[in-house]
C-alpha cells in the first residue's frame, strides 16, 4: 500500500515538474521575444553553464516527449534572431548551447 502511494505521489510530482518546466520555457521565450533581456540575462547568469550542457546532452526526442515538451510549438515560437540574442546573453558557451538547442529543435 505504501509503495502504491509513493508511486502515485511520484507521478503527480513528475507531472508538476513537467508543467513547471514548460511554464519556465514559455516565460523565457516570451522574455526573449519582448526584448526583456535584462531579467533573462540575470536568470541565465545564475545557471551553471557546464551543468546546463550536461542536462541538455541527456535530452533526446523521446525524453522531451516524456516531459511533454512540444518541440513543434517551440519551433513555431522561436526565430534565428531569438537564438542569436540567447547566444549573446549566455556569454562564453552561448554558441555551444544554441547549437545544442538547434539540434534538439531539428530532431525527427
Amino acid at each position: 500500500m505504501n509503495d502504491m502511494f509513493k508511486g502515485k505521489l511520484a507521478d503527480i510530482l513528475g507531472k508538476m515538474d513537467e508543467k513547471v518546466l514548460q511554464a519556465k520555457l514559455n516565460a523565457a521565450l516570451e522574455m526573449l521575444k519582448k526584448g526583456n533581456t535584462e531579467d533573462l540575462a540575470k536568470q541565465i547568469g545564475k545557471i551553471d553553464k557546464k551543468e546546463l550542457m550536461e542536462k541538455m546532452n541527456e535530452f533526446d526526442e523521446s525524453k522531451l516527449k516524456n516531459m511533454n515538451i512540444n518541440m513543434d510549438e517551440i519551433k513555431k515560437n522561436i526565430s534565428s534572431a531569438d537564438l542569436d540574442k540567447l547566444s549573446k546573453l549566455v556569454g562564453d558557451q552561448g554558441d555551444e548551447i544554441v547549437k545544442k538547442i538547434k539540434t534538439l529543435l531539428n530532431q525527427k
